[in-house]
């Protein structure tokens, strides 16, 4: 939680717990309070001081309706707050409140637009049906990949060996390891993808190339929605970036700020909003 005064001078900030509103939405509100009071603690602040703030909240399901209701009616201690999905206050951040559009490729992936007046959010939908291309999608693919060269179906690469090791080479242990793994357990999976597809790992290269056929068009849908720019956020972006097509690698440009400083663009915009209805 970051929190800035009025002239944009910095407050404070703290870390807190998990905000995961589907964890348990009064555990959650309860940790966004008590951060927010350690970060206003840390600039000399304290509890009183929470109603004269204006929040911007960036929280992953924010944009399912019965969640939005349900967090609108709790009572939370602040003079007013404005809620979104934490890819909106992310893509905020990385503008500095204007135009753009973001991919964020991390563990899972998600894609925001603002521009022409309007936010438009494009997949994010999980690993199940969505995420093509994430960190966990990238390692569920490892797995099939090293069974298929189990299988003799396909060649056993160096990669497809590193990935059968972690495993001692039995299918069984890694059909265990599908059958309760979370998308942050097929994500540990990654690095192996990329670092042997950096050897020139002919395996490893299929998994990115067929990755970045599924990236390629969500970042080439919000130029036609109107982004001017795009910005690669999470931990794959990186070693996607120097992999993407020329003309969109010459439209990547650096964040201008991270999801708090999104947050407290939407907490300017809550506060001309009431400053306008008082």
């Amino acid at each position: 939680m970051r929190v800035r005064s009025l002239d944009g001078m910095l407050v404070g900030e703290a870390q807190g717990g998990t905000a995961n509103v589907f964890a348990g939405l009064d555990a959650a509100l309860a940790t966004i309070v008590a951060t927010t009071e350690r970060a206003l603690g840390a600039g000399g602040l304290g509890a009183v001081d929470l109603a004269r703030c204006h929040v911007g909240l960036g929280l992953a399901g924010a944009n399912v309706p019965a969640v939005a209701e349900a967090l609108h009616a709790r009572p939370l201690p602040f003079a007013a707050f404005g809620l979104e999905t934490d890819a909106v206050t992310a893509c905020r951040g990385a503008f500095a409140g204007g135009e753009g559009g973001i991919a964020i490729l991390g563990t899972g992936t998600a894609y925001c637009v603002r521009a022409r007046g309007a936010q438009t959010l494009l997949g994010g939908w999980g690993m199940l049906v969505s995420d093509q291309g994430s960190g966990a999608d990238l390692g569920r693919r490892a797995l099939a990949e090293a069974l298929m060269a189990l299988d003799g179906a396909r060649p056993l690469t160096p990669f497809c060996a590193a990935v059968l090791d972690r495993f001692d080479g039995s299918a069984g242990a890694i059909v265990e390891f599908a059958r309760t793994a979370l998308p942050r357990d097929f994500g540990t999976l990654a690095p192996l993808v990329w670092d042997h597809a950096e050897r020139g790992d002919p395996a490893a290269e299929r998994l990115v190339a067929a990755a970045l056929v599924d990236i390629e068009p969500m970042l080439r849908r919000m130029l036609e929605l109107g982004s001017p720019a795009l910005a690669l956020l999470g931990g794959q972006a990186p070693r996607y970036r120097p992999r993407l097509s020329p003309d969109l690698a010459a439209l990547v440009v650096e964040p201008a700020g991270d999801a708090m400083e999104g947050g407290i663009d939407l907490a300017r915009e809550v506060y001309r909003t009431a400053g306008r209805s008082a």
